[in-house]
């Protein structure tokens, strides 16, 4: 039997960068730090990235600071 093909995992870059407008539209304001492909989103980054560790203790983080629609108009 063949063994299945381990799909790779996606970075945190690319998670962000898939779901940005699913964070604005849920969460903007806020704090995101994503972990193995999972964000804990709040108020407080430093508790975020403390259960994210936690949760993924060898894994990289990222955080960011979710924009809100209005910081995407053009000041020009």
């Amino acid at each position: 039997m063949a063994k299945a093909k381990k799909r790779p995992k996606m970075n945190n870059a690319e998670w962000i960068r898939r779901h940005l407008g699913e964070l604005v539209d849920k969460h903007a304001g806020k704090y995101a730090i994503v972990a193995n492909g999972e964000a804990f989103v709040g108020y407080d980054p430093v508790a975020l990235e403390e259960e994210a560790r936690r949760k993924h203790p060898k894994a990289k983080v990222t955080g960011l600071p979710i924009p809100r629609p209005e910081d995407f108009q053009c000041a020009l």
